[in-house]
């Protein structure tokens, strides 16, 4: 374990045994509320949408070089932006401060129909490809809390957080004949990975009366998850030269060890960042 795994590590016992000695304080002046909130993070997957796009030049490539064949339209889709989902547990210290813990669901991806491209072979036979695309993270995060009142409804907060993260990345591809209706699988990449979350926030609550309110709140997140691994191997970002079409293609792959040679470059292991600015809707509710 290296010291920046230790610091983090020894900080979350830290903040886990100050919620556990606070809920163990008297009960006088001390209350549990239930958060839940749904919203939006904008988010930019670079690793997976630079595979996104390679797989698409490769099929322009393939269809400019082949005669009788033609491109004829699709963008392969690109991961921007994601949904969250999130549940915590609050322990109100005092009016003005608070301890949480909580986790949730955050996921992104490319459908389906957002990742179509299609060919025409040379007997004028259309096809249709696809390659649907998701990651998805599971956190748990300890936070805490400052409200400051702004009048008898309405209070706004600061949120401070971190916490560990639990994510999986999955991807197929698939083709089938425009005039068919299913579609024949010929590549799929499934993955685990975690990694390390801090984040910050401020929000607004408007409290509709003693037990319940609801808020907005916007939040800075910093995550990225790492070391993939999917079956006997580990998940690497690369780009791999094909000598027939003279084009190198950004790829997503597990390997059981780095894939390496002159066809070869930009090797290293594949990274999921779920940091950056979210947006979330949802309410309080007081036990």
């Amino acid at each position: 374990m290296n010291r920046r795994t230790g610091r983090k590590r020894i900080a979350g016992l830290g903040l886990l045994c100050v919620f556990l000695q606070a809920a163990a304080l008297p009960s006088s002046g001390l209350d549990l509320s239930f958060k839940l909130s749904g919203g939006y993070s904008f988010l930019v997957f670079n690793d997976i949408n630079r595979s996104q796009q390679g797989w698409v030049g490769f099929h322009k490539k393939e269809t400019a070089l082949v005669p009788g064949w033609m491109f004829s339209g699709g963008n392969g889709g690109e991961v921007r932006g994601g949904f969250d989902f999130e549940g915590e547990v609050l322990l109100n210290l005092t009016p003005r401060w608070a301890v949480g813990i909580g986790s949730g669901y955050s996921y992104s991806e490319v459908t389906e129909s957002r990742s179509i491209i299609t060919t025409v072979q040379k007997l004028a036979i259309p096809w249709v490809y696809i390659r649907p695309t998701k990651v998805a993270a599971t956190p748990l995060v300890i936070s805490g809390y400052y409200f400051l009142p702004l009048g008898p409804k309405f209070q706004i907060y600061v949120r401070a957080g971190l916490g560990w993260l639990w994510a999986k990345y999955v991807s197929r591809e698939a083709g089938r004949k425009a005039s068919e209706q299913s579609y024949t699988y010929t590549s799929f990449q499934s993955a685990s990975g975690r990694g390390a979350l801090i984040q910050g926030g401020l929000g607004v609550k408007y409290s509709q009366n003693q037990n319940l309110g609801f808020f907005c709140e916007a939040s800075l997140r910093r995550a990225k998850a790492n070391t993939f691994r999917g079956g006997n191997g580990t998940l690497y970002f690369f780009e791999e030269y094909d000598s027939f079409l003279d084009f190198w293609q950004a790829k997503i792959q597990t390997w059981e060890v780095a894939p390496a040679g002159e066809t070869f470059r930009s090797v290293r292991k594949a990274v999921m960042d779920f940091g950056g600015f979210v947006l979330k809707l949802g309410f309080f509710i007081k036990f």
